[in-house]
């Protein structure tokens, strides 16, 4: 269960960087904005304790734009909602409710080059039904809270309606450890559960104005990703400890699309796949609006 909190972590992380990514090159002054997410992942752990987790959510927030002589900087805040169901491949089911809070910036230099940053907490609600070796069941539930920050830089190059934005990211997070017990006794030590990852990326994008005065800029990215911490562990009994993290290297391929309906709205949609270190994400998507005002 406990391997399943980064990738909550990381979905919802995914929403503000939407967010940060649209903003590009954008003039506002203030807009609010929501995306709702679903989320598949196959998981493998070294501990062969794999899990298959469906996650849906939404993430609500609102931010300012600041011009100055020669950048701009935006600054806003969010917060929202997900839930994840999850069947372990061993047998029994568990769910995770995450309430998150956040804020974000970033800043722009009108040649392209950026730097954003997001800061995150979160809650999270598990429960556990296991289903045990013999054939019986025991359940169980426990709330933990976890913590994460994430960077990016890069530079975007404008060509007419082309742009190219290359970067780079790096991302922390961490849960508090948190030891629970299971209606036929069973005990679990989780200790802290963390991200440490590097990675590597391209987006482009084509812009395209439309008669009708609507706009639409379809995009796509493409991702390597690191994760370097391989010391998530959980203890059982008294069976010793094992390792439950995924560290690796892993791919993900976005595609998406964003359109102005009226001067002051406009939504996004977009689909990626992920697969390496032990987690394959078969459909990532995010669908959402925008409101300027």
């Amino acid at each position: 269960m406990a391997a399943a909190q980064p990738l909550v972590f990381d979905a919802e992380l995914d929403t503000v960087r939407e967010r940060l990514g649209s903003v590009k090159g954008v003039n506002y002054d203030t807009a609010m904005w929501s995306s709702a997410i679903n989320t598949r992942n196959n998981v493998t752990t070294d501990a062969g304790a794999g899990f298959e987790q469906t996650l849906t959510g939404l993430t609500l927030g609102i931010d300012s734009r600041f011009s100055r002589e020669e950048s701009s900087t935006i600054r806003g805040l969010f917060f929202g909602y997900s839930h994840s169901d999850i069947g372990f491949d061993r047998g029994g089911k568990g769910n995770v409710d995450s309430y998150t809070l956040g804020a974000y910036a970033g800043w722009e230099h009108q040649n392209g080059a950026y730097v954003d940053g997001v800061v995150k907490v979160d809650r999270f609600a598990n429960t556990i039904h296991g289903k045990m070796s013999n054939g019986a069941t025991a359940f169980g539930d426990y709330n933990s809270n976890g913590a994460g920050a994430h960077v990016e830089s890069g530079f975007r190059w404008v060509d007419g309606l082309w742009s190219v934005r290359p970067y780079l990211a790096f991302t922390g997070f961490t849960t508090d450890g948190q030891d629970y017990t299971l209606s036929n006794g069973m005990r679990a030590d989780v200790g802290n559960t963390r991200i440490l990852r590097a990675e590597a990326g391209t987006a482009v994008s084509y812009h395209m104005d439309l008669q009708n005065g609507t706009t639409l800029e379809p995009w796509l990215k493409a991702a390597v990703r690191q994760e370097y911490a391989d010391s998530n562990q959980v203890k059982v009994n008294d069976d010793g400890k094992f390792n439950n993290d995924v560290a690796g290297t892993r791919g993900v391929y976005q595609a998406g699309i964003r359109s102005s309906f009226t001067p002051t709205l406009s939504g996004h949609l977009s689909v990626s796949y992920g697969n390496g270190a032990g987690v394959e994400s078969p459909w990532n998507t995010q669908a959402g609006v925008v409101w300027t005002f």
